[in-house]
């Protein structure tokens, strides 16, 4: 038999076969696009793929990480083909970055969040992040013109506005709200409607566009992701929201933030009627009084139940902190203010937060977490637990603890201190079905994940922050009912009067600042 001949130039070699490029790109794409559980407290996958957005704010995930895989995958197996001498290397080379990335990833210096202290364990050196540029767009332009602006007083508005306005217009009521919804944003919200509107939860809202000046009044431009139940079928909602608000008007007070009467004299919805107000005989849906929905615009609706139990990719864990410029002034007026004020003493209470709400998340039962949680995030939160225990599962956050945690703002109104924190945390994340059945995630694999939280307290609130299970007013243990009354002293304590309370968590891909 002769020997065999030379090999055409080009040629692929006779051990490169078909299956194993294959299979070497395979292993490249699993590195790639490895994805994790999709659900813990707060955050995980983006809203509509039924990871927990915040009640105030939070966000979708579209996110960086990730975004090039396919590109990759594509280019080396065209050169494992074509150039076999260079692609598998290279192709090999890839796989090794990307384990090795994997392996040394997110080892942040590590924090034991555990109990009534946040201390610091194996110290290792720690280098903080840039300050990221990111387009900024806030509603601090309106409080140049306003000292009484709240943001989180807005929100808490806007929230309740949106959620009540979808119920009236399934009950073919929307003439009851006409005080803040100009008749053209009236007519886009009622098209459409196919019956009654339940179980509105707001899991984003974002900030498009502000404006604000003494002399035309203030304009913003704001935009949702919501889910509801209509006529019976669960529905996932994008809308944009123009609200636009006269010079004379004034900003309301926290006491009346969900109160939806006439923005005028406060007579009640009943005397609302095409946008004039019986009782007081004034046109007041022209933003003169308060903020008016001047139009509507939906960009995405899609029927579907809330999604539990899916895996996505994590986002942005390794983007770099956005860090506001002005934070040493911001904590130095803080501490001004209130001397008594200490970091690590707040930095313990978020790490109480943490423990208490994986405790309570895990159990489907939140009632240990109503204190420490606003309303419009409690509501939120409460909402996908509901939705879990519908279709009969459970995600379970195993072993979650804080491996670093960093102050990143400080902001301060007529109302509220605010403090956002980026949280680096790890732990297993998976679902499982109520007989067991595995779902998604990882019994064994810890995830790492980081994510914006803001805490907020009055501004009128003196003294230490607690770091215990005690009721932050009267100091007995902890018994907060569904309202967030202490079942002691009768107060309400989850409006930020007595200590910080949680209200609002963003993921990494979405924080702005």
């Amino acid at each position: 038999m002769s020997a065999p001949g030379p090999r055409p130039a080009g040629a692929r070699p006779r051990w490169l076969t078909p299956a194993l490029i294959v299979g070497v790109l395979v292993v490249v794409a699993i590195v790639l696009v490895a994805a994790g559980a999709a659900a813990r407290p707060g955050g995980g996958s983006s809203y509509s793929g039924g990871g927990r957005s915040s009640g105030g704010g939070s966000s979708s995930g579209s996110g960086s990480s990730g975004d090039g895989g396919g590109e990759l995958v594509a280019l080396l197996l065209w050169l494992c083909i074509e150039h076999p001498a260079i692609g598998i290397p290279l192709t090999l080379l890839v796989i090794g970055f990307f384990v090795v990335k994997k392996m040394i990833g997110g080892k942040q210096s590590d924090w034991n969040s555990g109990g009534s202290s946040l201390t610091r364990r194996y110290p290792a050196p720690y280098v903080p992040p840039v300050v990221a540029s990111r387009p900024l767009i806030t509603l601090d332009v309106i409080r140049r013109v306003d000292a009484n602006f709240s943001r989180v007083v807005f929100e808490d508005f806007v929230y309740s506005l949106y959620a009540e306005v979808h119920r009236a217009r399934g009950a073919g009521a929307l003439n009851r709200l006409s005080a803040y919804l100009s008749p053209r944003a009236a007519q886009a919200l009622q098209q459409g409607t196919r019956g009654p509107v339940e179980g509105v939860i707001v899991g984003a809202m974002r900030v498009l566009q502000a404006s604000a000046t003494r002399e035309a009044g203030a304009r913003v431009s704001l935009e949702f992701e919501s889910n509801y139940t209509e006529a019976g079928r669960g529905c996932y909602v994008v809308e944009r929201w123009a609200l636009v608000r006269g010079p004379s008007a004034k900003s309301r007070t926290p006491d009346r933030v969900r109160v939806l009467g006439c923005p005028n004299c406060g007579a009640p919805q009943e005397q609302l009627f095409s946008g004039t107000c019986k009782h007081c005989r004034r046109v007041v849906n022209d933003g003169s009084f308060d903020w008016t929905v001047e139009s509507v615009q939906v960009v995405r609706r899609e029927q579907r139940p809330p999604i539990v139990g899916s895996s996505a990719e994590e986002q942005g864990t390794d983007d770099p902190t956005i860090r506001d410029r002005s934070l040493p002034q911001a904590i130095a007026a803080l501490r001004a203010k209130d001397p008594a004020f200490d970091v690590a003493q707040f930095q313990a209470r978020v790490g109480l937060i943490f423990q208490q709400f994986q405790l309570a998340w895990s159990a489907r039962d939140l009632a240990p977490m109503r204190a420490f949680l606003s309303d419009a995030l409690f509501t939120t939160q409460q909402y996908w637990v509901a939705a879990y225990v519908a279709q009969r599962m459970r995600n379970v956050t195993d072993g979650a603890r804080i491996t670093n945690l960093e102050l990143v703002k400080v902001e301060s109104d007529a109302f509220y201190d605010a403090v956002t924190v980026r949280l680096w945390a790890t732990g297993l994340d998976y679902t499982v079905t109520d007989d067991g059945r595995h779902v998604s995630g990882s019994r064994t694999k810890p995830r790492a994940y980081s994510e914006y939280w803001t805490l907020i307290r009055g501004t009128n609130r003196r003294g230490p922050t607690r770091t215990d299970l005690a009721c932050s007013n009267c100091g007995a243990p902890l018994a907060v009912n569904m309202v967030g009354q202490c079942n002691y002293c009768k107060v309400k304590v989850t409006t930020g009067d007595f200590d910080w309370v949680l209200s609002r968590i963003e993921q990494d891909e979405s924080y702005t600042g």
